[in-house]
């Protein structure tokens, strides 16, 4: 492999390899060369999506900057790189762009691994080019920019046989967007009575099936940037697709098929038997799939020009193709409105963001269309029109939305607010990006978009917000510890009225005790485009008062932000990271999950921030890599199991990464597949389970706390201490952030006393308890959460508060994981347990109540629930705790998981 840079196109002019001549404008502009120590400054693309640093490679034309990682450096897909990871407006600071990646035969496992890149250039150019060889394909791509495109990236692809390999059908890119992150939106330019817009069919990645029902025609594809996130939009608009045989060209079926997390944009590599190129394959032509490869003798040839736009809309790419389609000028009386416009016969055409006076200008092709205004507060209209040559028809009426009922916030309040309709129809949504993103019949909600509003009292909070004319009920709640308050309202269509709620008092209190969230992510992950300030509001208006920034592969310091909100007096934050893996191969053929790690610290100038790496690498080889780091962060499994709506894929308990079984809490360590956990490393001597927690409630799931308490039950008898944790894993505003969260204890819980070493300790220890409302007291005669009761019997105490807005019903105690006692229990009621112990053993305690009442309304789909992490019991006195093992009788807890106690 080499990745030695070549020379730039600057040096070879110097060379005298270049072109005889170059303006002073352009050597001052063009670049293509590899990022080092000395440059990183100023070959840096930014934004929330920056990923590239030193040894990756940079390539601007002073316009434009983009960046292509070093192979060595893992994507977001794959443990190589050698693809586009960073685009932008220079010196804006508004990279969205998570990864452009080569694929071949629609499938995760065909990711083109690149293991040589080059830089040069010529007259007005410069580029990139990667080159790769995989399943005999020889494949490169080359990246470049001109001075006189200045807002366009070309990208050209050329693919050949050149050993012996599988046979191919397929060959595209595949581009990411998770989780809605830019919503994607599809145009046909040859057809466009055939585009879909911002709505595509349902699809599963892991599905080549699914994946080719899923197949749309489609010619451009638009990502638009995340609403108050730098603007931007990206267009990668198809160029060619053809094959070349000799002399003889044939052009190639394109299309491309889309989900809530990527968008494949492919060619078949034959010509059609029967239809069109411009088509989507049908039966016919996937019959043809294999029959379908590339010989020695043929050249594949695809070209790209991916475009970037100014603003976050489809337009601002349409504007940049139909570059000689007639001006079309108007307003709408809201500039909050997105206008959508489609064609006579309904098919999306494009879709705007007005300026903001509500003035709009856009070019459009001569025809017949609808203007859609959608805007906050429920409001829309529509009006059709028709585009000639006639200059005055490219001047549209005025687009008249009407006002909204204007709610008047209440100052320095700190809290979320549900806005419950009378009329039934469910609380107010705030925040949607009025898109319509949908794939299948599920929508993409947007990263600021939730049923609620968060106001924490500081700078960034709304003044007002719209709403739908009609009488509300407003829910405002502040976490588990504050009282709730209920005051109606009624909103008039053009009025504004003072929404008026008094101070959320604190009625429960927790001394000893700090609130914390160890799973929280911004727009700073590549799978969210909710931006950092809104997050931290939102979760200062939780209540709870440590944030773990813990973004998707980027090592984000969350102090300056908080800082800049005016919040740093209502929370503290700890630096961590997500270490992801979706790769399906290498080490870990069925991929390694997902880890937190807490804290560590950014390096200034590396690739991710110095985030550690996980793709295609075996758990216990990332563990030992991060053991080395110093301080050395405790590590959390997150989210193992699957529950209700987590996807299949990123749950390393459910298939163990190397093995493809999953672990199995009934049988024994050393009994397959569960041996996979204790095997050591010949090298360093590690274990795939040498973490130090696992995230046991991961947001709202009942059903997947239950599945992973099994495990972590079963590790625990047989001698695997594994501290328990209760996060939100909140990406998005919708997700509620800082509930379930984990309390553990510190000498002094004031913020101002907060030391991060001795919470870090506390964690360790198993001082800790999750919660998604009931507040726990719990000791066995004395002895704390995480110690070591020594003795053969004692009595186990506990003490419950909850808001009164909080449901509390009963409560259960655990002996190595056997349900041994429950009973009723009120908040405000305390129990004792007198508990006899044959051997050593660990106790647990779980609280729970109804979801209903003001609970449920406030916090939708969440249990009133606790759990405790385990006090440990030396019952012969021999200064340790010696575990029991597996019972021969089972318990439920174990043996039946899915089913509650």
């Amino acid at each position: 492999m080499s990745t030695r840079p070549r020379p730039t196109w600057i040096a070879s002019l110097l060379l005298g390899l270049g072109p005889a001549f170059l303006s002073a404008q352009a050597q001052a502009e063009l670049l293509a060369e590899r990022i080092t120590a000395d440059n990183f400054a100023t070959h840096h693309v930014g934004g929330p999506d920056s990923d590239a640093g030193i040894g990756d490679w940079f390539l601007s034309n002073g316009t434009l900057c983009a960046a292509i990682s070093d192979p060595d450096h893992e994507s977001a897909v794959t443990p190589r790189g050698g693809v586009l990871i960073d685009l932008g407006h220079c010196g804006e600071d508004d990279d969205q762009w998570a990864v452009l990646q080569p694929m071949l035969n629609l499938s995760q496992s065909h990711v083109v691994p690149v293991t040589e890149i080059e830089a040069g250039g010529e007259t007005g150019r410069a580029w990139l080019r990667t080159r790769a060889n995989f399943v005999g394909i020889e494949l490169v791509t080359t990246y470049s920019v001109r001075e006189d495109q200045p807002t366009a990236l070309d990208v050209s692809v050329r693919a050949k046989r050149v050993e012996d390999g599988d046979s191919l059908f397929s060959i595209g890119q595949i581009l990411l967007h998770p989780s809605g992150q830019t919503p994607v939106f599809s145009l046909l330019r040859s057809d466009l009575d055939r585009s879909v817009g911002f709505v595509f069919p349902k699809t599963d990645r892991n599905s080549v099936t699914s994946l080719l029902a899923a197949l749309i025609a489609t010619d451009l594809t638009i990502l638009v940037g995340g609403d108050a996130m730098p603007p931007i939009s990206y267009g990668m608009e198809r160029l060619t697709s053809r094959v070349r045989e000799g002399q003889d060209l044939a052009a190639l079926a394109s299309f491309s098929v889309s989900g809530k997390h990527f968008t494949f944009v492919n060619s078949m590599t034959s010509p059609l038997w029967f239809g069109e190129n411009d088509e989507a394959p049908g039966l016919l032509q996937l019959a043809q799939i294999p029959f379908m490869d590339v010989s020695g003798e043929t050249l594949l040839e695809n070209d790209y020009r991916i475009h970037i736009g100014a603003r976050a809309d489809v337009a601002s790419i349409t504007d940049a193709i139909w570059t000689d389609a007639p001006l079309v000028r108007g307003r709408v009386d809201d500039p909050n409105a997105r206008i959508h416009f489609d064609r006579a016969s309904g098919a999306p055409m494009t879709e705007i963001r007005p300026d903001d006076d509500g003035t709009f200008r856009l070019r459009l092709p001569i025809g017949r269309y609808r203007a859609r205004a959608l805007a906050p507060g429920s409001r829309h209209t529509s009006i059709d029109f028709e585009i000639s040559d006639d200059p005055a028809s490219h001047q549209l009426p005025l687009v008249s939305l009407g006002p909204p009922a204007w709610v008047r916030l209440p100052k320095d309040f700190i809290g979320r607010l549900t806005f419950m309709n009378r009329d039934g129809s469910g609380p107010s949504v705030f925040g949607a990006n009025l898109l319509g993103q949908r794939m299948g019949d599920k929508a993409v909600p947007s990263g600021l978009e939730a049923p609620f509003l968060s106001l924490a009292a500081s700078p960034v909070d709304p003044e007002r917000v719209a709403l739908s004319p009609g009488r509300y009920r407003v829910i405002a709640v502040r976490g588990p510890e504050y009282e709730a308050r209920v005051v109606p309202l009624e909103a008039r269509a053009g009025k504004e009225t003072q929404l008026t709620i008094e101070p959320l008092l604190r009625i429960e209190r927790t001394p000893g005790w700090l609130s914390v969230d160890f799973h929280v992510h911004s727009g700073e992950s590549f799978d969210s485009s909710l931006p950092q300030s809104a997050q931290i509001v939102a979760f200062a208006a939780s209540g709870a008062e440590l944030l773990v920034a813990t973004e998707h592969d980027r090592i984000f310091d969350p102090r300056p932000a908080i800082a800049a909100s005016g919040l740093d007096h209502q929370l503290v934050s700890i630096t961590g990271v997500e270490v992801t893996s979706s790769y399906e191969g290498g080490d870990s053929p069925h991929a390694t999950g997902h880890l937190n790690a807490f804290p560590v610290e950014p390096v200034p100038g590396a690739y991710r921030r110095g985030a550690p790496t996980l793709e295609g690498r075996r758990l216990r080889d990332a563990l030992a890599d991060m053991a080395k780091l110093s301080p050395a962060p405790f590590v959390q499994m997150n989210h193992p199991r699957a529950g209700e709506n987590l996807a299949e894929g990123d749950l390393y308990f459910d298939h163990l990464g190397v093995v493809g079984e999953p672990f199995d809490p009934t049988l024994p360590l050393d009994r397959f597949p569960n041996t996979a956990l204790i095997e050591r490393s010949p090298t360093h001597g590690g274990r795939d389970l040498d973490y130090e927690g696992v995230e046991l409630m991961n947001a709202e799931s009942m059903l997947r706390y239950r599945r992973v308490r099994a495990d972590w039950l079963s590790l625990m008898l047989q001698g695997e201490r594994i501290v328990g944790t209760a996060n939100s894993d909140s990406h998005r505003l919708g997700v509620i952030v800082g509930l379930p969260r984990t309390y553990v204890a510190v000498a002094d819980d004031r913020l101002e006393s907060f030391h991060e070493g001795e919470l870090m300790q506390s964690l360790r220890n198993g001082q800790a308890w999750g919660t998604t409302g009931p507040l726990l007291r719990v000791d066995l005669d004395g002895t704390p959460l995480g110690a070591l009761h020594a003795g053969a019997s004692g009595t186990l105490h506990l003490d419950v508060a909850a808001a009164p807005w909080v449901p509390i019903a009963e409560w259960r105690a655990y002996v190595n994981g056997e349900l041994v006692h429950r009973a009723p229990i009120r908040a405000g009621e305390s129990a004792a347990l007198p508990l006899a112990f044959a051997q050593d053993a660990f106790v647990t305690v779980e609280v729970e109540g109804p979801a209903a009442g003001l609970y449920a309304e406030a916090l939708p789909k969440f249990t009133p629930f606790a759990f405790t992490n385990p006090i440990f019991v030396d019952a012969d006195r021999n200064g340790r705790f010696d575990a029991p093992g597996l019972p021969h009788d089972l318990p439920a807890t174990l043996s039946n998981p899915d089913q509650p106690d």
